[in-house]
């Protein structure tokens, strides 16, 4: 089938075999038929399931990942940079996911990105290159959750926290934010909604790039608490060391929710032409809407703002879903669709 002045016509022969166009392809369409390690049917995608995932993943696929521990949060959890694709490679992707608390789908979607491509690595291709050529061809680090005590904390309430002064922490902070109407919210409701990690400390306010202008609230709390310094936490202060170490030649960040793509941060000349080839190509991929900060302001001192602005790295902010984080499992189908191809098409593009 094929639109010609204006008009479908048909054409065939047998020798011609259907294949997907490029846009197409982009459009989703990714099966998770025989995917068995990343469970995408439970609301929670926990800590522990994503570390007993990456033991399955790495047995299921001998030397196709190597996991690397970047640090041990303060509640003793680590975070993990995942390498997939060729570790030698100079061309480095970093993809970072879950540094919201509540936003641990975006965890659950990179796991699930990761068996993905590992399991059709040698059949799949997206745009003519196969996905065993593309991975070949860059070296992706990918941070399946920044913040994991974070994600406990909105996953399992104070419940999920191994310290005593943890947990007393949250419920003083709780009483503080309800006694001073920042919230009217119930404390398990409180939790839910939690975007911080175990200090109180919005790591997403935590870098060294409008940290001085960002008010936010002045002690630790769910959201907006942006800490003592730049880069203060030790999740934060991770990603800063592993971003500066790979140079990478793209940073993405995935967040939840609203379906558009972040890519504007006042940058101008050729990085604003870079991030505009960057967003241009997500949202060939995704479909999702690009936002830019003249007409959708965000809060500063995000990583993205950091990683644009300080470090001259192209980057864009993937928010993925439609309804308010903690998003509903019954999003994920739909989600994975539109955002299986993206790091094929980033290997394709910046390889």
């Amino acid at each position: 089938r094929l639109l010609y002045q204006g008009e479908t016509v048909y054409a065939s022969a047998q020798y011609l075999k259907p294949v997907k166009s490029k846009e197409e392809g982009n459009k989703g369409g990714g099966s998770m038929n025989g995917l068995s390690i990343v469970d995408v049917e439970k609301q929670k995608y926990t800590y522990e399931e994503m570390c007993e995932d990456l033991q399955a993943l790495s047995k299921a696929y001998p030397g196709k990942l190597t996991v690397n521990k970047l640090t041990v949060t303060k509640d003793g959890r680590n975070v993990y940079d995942i390498v997939l694709g060729n570790s030698s490679s100079s061309k480095n992707i970093l993809i970072q996911a879950s540094i919201h608390a509540r936003e641990y789908m975006t965890a659950q979607l990179v796991m699930k990105q990761i068996e993905y491509y590992l399991a059709n690595e040698k059949t799949e291709s997206y745009d003519g290159v196969t996905y065993s050529e593309l991975l070949n061809s860059v070296a992706f680090h990918i941070i399946p959750m920044v913040n994991p005590d974070g994600v406990t904390i909105s996953q399992l309430g104070s419940t999920g926290i191994n310290s005593t002064l943890t947990r007393n922490k949250l419920k003083e902070w709780y009483d503080r934010d309800f006694g001073n109407g920042i919230t009217t919210a119930a404390f398990s409701d409180y939790l839910l909604r939690f975007k911080a990690n175990a200090n109180g400390v919005d790591l997403n306010r935590n870098f060294d790039y409008g940290w001085n202008e960002f008010k936010g609230v002045a002690e630790p709390a769910a959201e907006k608490y942006k800490g003592i310094s730049p880069g203060s936490e030790p999740e934060t202060a991770a990603l800063i060391s592993l971003t500066e170490q790979l140079k990478p030649v793209v940073a993405i960040s995935y967040h939840a929710s609203g379906s558009v793509l972040y890519w504007d941060y006042g940058q101008t000349g050729e990085l604003k032409q870079s991030c505009e080839t960057l967003v241009n190509l997500l949202h060939s991929v995704t479909g999702y809407e690009k936002k830019d900060s003249q007409t959708d302001p965000q809060d500063a001192a995000g990583y993205g703002d950091w990683v644009v602005m300080v470090k001259k790295i192209p980057s864009v902010t993937i928010e993925i879903g439609t309804k308010t984080a903690p998003l509903a499992s019954s999003e994920f189908k739909s989600i994975f669709e539109k955002n299986y191809q993206v790091l094929a098409a980033l290997a394709k593009q910046y390889r």
